[in-house]
């Protein structure tokens, strides 16, 4: 997965989408544990809220940054 540089109040759309543009709300980390505390999974959760008033949670490869 590439993590992209996604922070706060950055303007987003959907890749390969049409729709919506929204801004960041909250960039959020998600843990869960594997079989060992040596193997974790930590994935980014980006808080959308969109200008058609609704909130979704999106992976950081769904959304790009509009200039």
């Amino acid at each position: 997965m590439s993590k992209k540089a996604l922070k706060v109040n950055d303007r987003v759309k959907r890749v390969k989408s049409p729709g919506s543009f929204g801004t960041v709300k909250d960039v959020r980390e998600e843990t869960s544990a594997q079989v060992t505390d040596k193997d974790k999974d930590n994935s980014l959760l980006i808080n959308v809220h969109w200008d058609n008033g609704t909130l979704s949670y999106m992976t950081p490869d769904a959304l790009e940054i509009v200039t």
